[in-house]
């Protein structure tokens, strides 16, 4: 059985000394707009596992700014 995209980044803004994300959740079709830096504070039955297990392999990618607003497929 093969995993099932679920979340794809959309764009990624630096705001000051933090990241906003904002992403694309495809089972609810809906967007989801948060502070990274501010992910960890969450209660995380908020957030979800799928979420931060997606976050987490992205992570290198999204602290350098590669989603800044180019739309890569994720």
């Amino acid at each position: 059985m093969s995993n099932i995209i679920r979340f794809k980044i959309l764009w990624t803004d630096q705001v000051i000394e933090s990241r906003r994300v904002h992403m694309f959740d495809m089972k609810t079709q809906s967007k989801i707009s948060f502070n990274y830096e501010l992910m960890d504070r969450a209660p995380s039955g908020s957030v979800g596992k799928e979420l931060r297990s997606f976050l987490k392999q992205k992570q290198k990618k999204i602290n350098s700014g590669y989603y800044d607003e180019k739309g890569h497929a994720s």
